[in-house]
């Protein structure tokens, strides 16, 4: 038996912590990881790019030095990322931390990434040259409509999923995934759920209400702490043209009030962000509450005391192998 597989023998022996934004997983997730020795992995599909820094909230770079990170600050804005490179970068970094003899810790809110990491979808194919003719369709006048038409020949039209034909990139993904394979992606995904045992997943489901406090909060203080002029460099720097990265939440809405495109002042940049945010948080909270089967729900209320009530709810249920 080599090391690979002595080292993937035990299980389950990743803790994943999921959860919708300002759910307190970063903070949670660094006591863990000093707690047990573990580094962090982060299923963010945004903090992987570098001069994104205050607008993702990452953690900070001290942090980051005491309790090791990956996929975070490893790619430039102009490259693309998606779930099948997350993937595959995921667990070619959790191999290289158990290989180490420490523990992994995988945390974030990109739930589509960690569905994929977790409960093992097909790998769809994907051809940059591909994507790249297909956007140049879709930016065609009528280009949406003659895309979204190639997908019902293979579909009958109610079965194009809404978030495929809302979401221009999601439109150009299944238009590529279809002439690369000859199907719709969700054809080929459609299978029962079953999570992969070597993860313990926990799932923080803070009430809407306590987040929509906590997101106000921290946009003012996202916006204090310099996001403007981060958002300027960005944009400086090809983000709005760029495949992934220019999806990042807040950093249009940041340079539209920059170009004087939004008008009522910082006040009003801070309450679109908000409330953009606050819808975002309400889609996430659905997700993981319907597609992680197997994870352990962890409800937060207003009367708790996050983040030790998380902290304590996980080490109650930690899986053998985690205690101390």
């Amino acid at each position: 038996m080599n090391r690979d597989s002595v080292i993937m023998s035990s299980a389950p022996a990743q803790l994943v912590l999921l959860g919708p934004t300002c759910s307190w997983k970063s903070s949670v997730a660094l006591t863990l990881a000093e707690r047990f020795g573990a580094e962090v992995i982060s299923c963010d599909s945004m903090q992987i790019y570098r001069g994104l820094d205050v607008g993702t909230a990452k953690v900070s770079l001290a942090e980051r030095l005491k309790t090791p990170h990956h996929l975070v600050d490893e790619l430039d804005i102009s490259e693309p990322y998606d779930v099948n490179r997350f993937t595959l970068l995921a667990r070619a970094a959790a191999t290289a931390i158990r290989a180490r003899g420490r523990k992994v810790i995988i945390v974030g809110g990109t739930g589509l990434y960690a569905r994929a990491l977790i409960y093992g979808f097909e790998l769809l194919p994907a051809s940059p040259p591909v994507f790249a003719r297909l956007e140049q369709e879709l930016a065609r006048p009528g280009g949406r409509e003659a895309l979204l038409a190639r997908l019902q020949k293979s579909a009958a039209p109610e079965e194009v999923p809404a978030d495929v034909r809302l979401n221009p990139r999601r439109l150009v993904r299944a238009c590529e995934v279809l002439e690369l394979t000859g199907q719709v992606p969700w054809k080929r995904q459609r299978r029962k759920l079953e999570p992969d045992p070597d993860f313990a997943q926990f799932c923080l489901l803070p009430q809407l209400a306590m987040l929509k406090e906590r997101i106000r909060a921290r946009t003012a203080a996202m916006l204090a702490q310099g996001w403007l002029e981060e958002a300027k460099q960005a944009r400086d720097n090809g983000l709005l043209s760029s495949p992934t990265a220019r999806q990042a939440l807040g950093y249009r809405d940041v340079i539209d009030f920059l170009e004087g495109r939004l008008a009522g002042g910082l006040s009003a940049l801070e309450e679109v962000i908000a409330n953009r945010t606050i819808q975002y948080a309400r889609r996430q909270l659905t997700w993981f509450k319907h597609q992680h089967p197997g994870a352990v729900k962890i409800p937060i209320n207003p009367e708790d005391t996050p983040p030790t009530c998380i902290l304590e709810a996980i080490l109650r249920q930690l899986p053998p192998g985690w205690h101390d």
